[in-house]
């Protein structure tokens, strides 16, 4: 087991590329600048007053930067918040005496912190995710479901007749060009099969135990309620060990999903279980491609919607069905008049309610199960519902 002193060693290294960085945060106010630069051109100090000020301008920029529209907030804000994470994670280590439990943890929540609020800095841009591989060999995070299995359950079957909808293209690994040529240019929506068999992650996400060593301390959002159009929807940060516990394998209370997070650009660990599709080269510029997660237990809904990126939904653990439409029905499926709702519509596919929506009988519905190792196209703008039958895992690469 690594050293206090060894961490705090390789903690200080990056210490010159933040010293660095501060033209990154010029617009800063020069109160809160001061208390930076004090801190970070002293590398002795252990005054307690010190980490005071420093979580003091934490909560004067976290404050900020969730005034208004997330999109909006100006990235020296940001920026601070990485800054001044990093500073209190130094001094959380610079006092340590031992390692064990609770240092291992406020060390992961002090990360974790900088990584959701903050953003990278210029000068070092994986600064937060190599403070976080310094604890990686420390964590010891443990459940009660260490040794369960996630896919636990038969393959589902179920037919697209029970919902008067239409299959899907199957393709063997299909082709560069025969995707391009016949998927990608005519955006049509299709299910690839054995293009991921080498992925790691198909074998190691099964299991719980890897799930809690690797990421069991480290802090994510977590989506709690039915769907996200309900009312009472919200989002929770706690830890992957804390969510599997409390979600997973419960049934009573709200249901918890980590969806649509960018949780390889924070645990860059699970990147290396999977590797991006070479389908996604297909782009119409140099955008890196977005890579997304979805976890949960059974039951977990995506309502019905449609993006503007192309889309390959690739299953790893556990089956999800989905409904998909043309952009061509979008006005039989009846979108939200809400401008944050416009690419939501109201129709549920699986119990549509004619009398309230007698146009959705005009809407041609295509449908699949989606089973481990597979992944599905769907092209950009079409509609699609997206239901967990099992608990699942699901990783979407998003490209324009």
């Amino acid at each position: 087991m690594r050293s206090v002193e060894e961490i705090y060693s390789e903690l200080e290294s990056y210490r010159k590329s933040v010293q660095g960085s501060f033209s990154e945060i010029s617009e800063l106010d020069m109160s809160c600048k001061t208390i930076l630069k004090n801190y970070l051109n002293s590398t002795s100090t252990t005054n307690p007053a010190v980490n005071i000020k420093i979580q003091a301008v934490i909560d004067y920029m976290y404050e900020r930067v969730n005034i208004g529209n997330w999109k909006e907030v100006k990235l020296f804000l940001r920026k601070t918040i990485t800054i001044a994470s990093y500073l209190k994670l130094i001094y959380l280590v610079k006092l340590a005496k031992f390692i064990d439990n609770n240092f291992i943890k406020e060390s992961y929540k002090i990360i974790d912190f900088g990584i959701l609020f903050g953003c990278p800095l210029d000068n070092e841009p994986q600064l937060l995710q190599n403070c976080a591989s310094c604890f990686n060999t420390l964590s010891q995070e443990s459940s009660d479901n260490d040794n369960a299995i996630l896919n636990i359950q038969e393959s589902i079957i179920v037919e697209s007749s029970k919902y008067n909808t239409q299959p899907l293209d199957i393709l063997d690994c299909p082709s560069m060009e025969h995707f391009y040529r016949d998927y990608i240019l005519k955006d049509r929506p299709a299910i690839l099969n054995n293009c991921i068999n080498h992925w790691p992650a198909l074998n190691k996400w099964k299991h719980i135990s890897y799930f809690n060593k690797v990421a069991g301390s480290r802090t994510v959002p977590i989506e709690l309620g039915r769907v996200y159009t309900d009312s009472d929807w919200t989002q929770k940060l706690m830890t992957v060990g804390e969510f599997i516990n409390k979600h997973i394998y419960q049934s009573h209370g709200a249901t918890g999903y980590l969806a649509q997070y960018q949780l390889f650009e924070h645990i860059p660990e699970l990147r290396g279980d999977i590797s991006e599709p070479e389908y996604c080269c297909f782009s119409d510029n140099d955008e890196a491609v977005d890579i997304m997660a979805w976890f949960g237990p059974k039951g977990t809904v995506s309502a019905l919607h449609h993006d503007p990126k192309r889309n390959l939904l690739t299953q790893v653990v556990g089956e999800k069905h989905i409904f998909l439409f043309s952009p061509n029905d979008s006005e039989f499926l009846y979108p939200h008049d809400h401008e944050l709702l416009n690419n939501t519509a109201q129709v549920d596919p699986r119990e549509p309610d004619l009398e309230k929506y007698p146009k959705y009988t005009n809407a041609t519905a295509y449908y699949c199960v989606l089973h481990p190792g597979q992944m599905l196209y769907i092209p950009p703008k079409w509609w699609h519902f997206v239901e967990s039958l099992s608990i699942s895992i699901s990783v979407s690469f998003w490209w324009n």
